[in-house]
């Protein structure tokens, strides 16, 4: 499968950037052979540096400039030297041996082994319908099935588990889930408790919208309010049915149920490109991890575990938090003078 276009050319910018953000990268770490003087392709030379015909191909293809003639190429050659100049003064001035600066050509480096090793494999990932299928039909319950829902309307009452609130309130909606059973155009099951909700909840969002919540799956998970509220929406069968009014540690509630929707599977259609990117993606991800694993078996590494653990006074990572403070000693207290009791 062949990359999108907007995703080669993402790449093809963040390369950019990472060598222009890197000051001379490659002649840092590739420019420091001496050639002789007529040695076919090299175009400059000076002390720990030497100008190629490649490097300057390179240069040429992706800086702006004007169009091919003795002078810009002299132009871009100059620039070259400069680079390759500067970056000798680098070197000599022990920079290549900076952690920043190691780090960036590292991820230079590693990023360009990906592009030339790695990003064909990537490229090369393909899902057979078969596989989506398989997927579709393992996952069908789980992943692919919309559970039950429900659309109700609430009137609630932040009670705070305060017995002396729940009988303030409790006979608001006593009063209001009257009302509604008596029927009458004042409660359209479809307003669910319409004007009344204005004066009767505290819950902000649905106050102005008759306590409409709208659709709510009915499945464990939900934060204890919202799952207060699922289970006494689950019982409701018909539209219109109303629970009873129940008091908790989260509230005053009173409930009624708008619409009712059954689950359902959804149809293979529907989700097969999703399940096709989600198998390329695994299958990207296992990439990648071999491709790593591969070269670092190649050559396995030794490690220090006790330099390791003499490491001392590192700095603080990047976005770690903070350690907690340490308590405050605790306080000693003060012996009262005999005249003070």
């Amino acid at each position: 499968m062949p990359a999108p276009a907007s995703h080669r050319a993402i790449v093809v910018r963040r390369h950019r950037l990472l060598w222009g953000g890197v000051l001379a990268v490659l002649l840092l770490a590739g420019c420091g052979k001496k050639e002789s003087q007529d040695e076919p392709g090299v175009l400059a030379k000076g002390d720990g540096w030497t100008v190629r015909g490649d490097d300057f191909r390179h240069w040429w293809s992706t800086r702006p400039g004007p169009a091919d003639s003795p002078q810009a190429r002299t132009e871009a050659l100059d620039r070259l030297v400069e680079r390759a100049t500067l970056a000798a003064a680098a070197r000599q001035a022990g920079l290549e041996r900076d952690p920043e600066t190691a780090a960036q050509i590292e991820s230079l480096l590693i990023a360009r082994l990906q592009e030339v090793r790695l990003a064909p494999q990537l490229a090369a990932v393909k899902i057979s319908d078969d596989e989506v299928r398989a997927r579709y039909d393992a996952q069908r319950e789980n992943a692919f099935t919309q559970p039950e829902s429900v659309r109700v309307a609430l009137l609630w009452f932040n009670t705070r588990g305060q017995q002396p609130l729940v009988d303030r309130y409790r006979p608001r909606l006593e009063q209001i889930r009257a009302e509604v059973i008596a029927g009458g155009d004042q409660f359209p099951t479809a307003a669910g408790f319409g004007p009344a909700a204005v004066g009767n909840t505290e819950h902000k969002p649905s106050r102005l919208i008759g306590g409409d919540l709208g659709w709510l799956e009915l499945r464990p998970g939900s934060d204890p309010w919202h799952q207060a509220v699922l289970e006494l929406a689950a019982p409701l069968k018909n539209p219109g049915d109303l629970s009873e009014i129940v008091a908790g540690k989260d509230g005053l509630f009173l409930v009624r149920l708008i619409e009712r929707r059954a689950s359902a599977l959804k149809p293979f259609e529907a989700v097969s490109a999703e399940i096709r990117k989600s198998l390329v993606e695994e299958q990207r991800k296992r990439l990648q991890e071999q491709f790593t694993h591969r070269i670092v078996s190649q050559a396995p590494p030794e490690r220090f575990p006790a330099a390791l653990a003499a490491l001392a006074d590192l700095p603080p990572r990047a976005g770690a938090a903070p350690p907690p403070p340490k308590p405050p000693a605790a306080a000693v207290p003060a012996l009262s003078k005999p005249n003070e009791h």
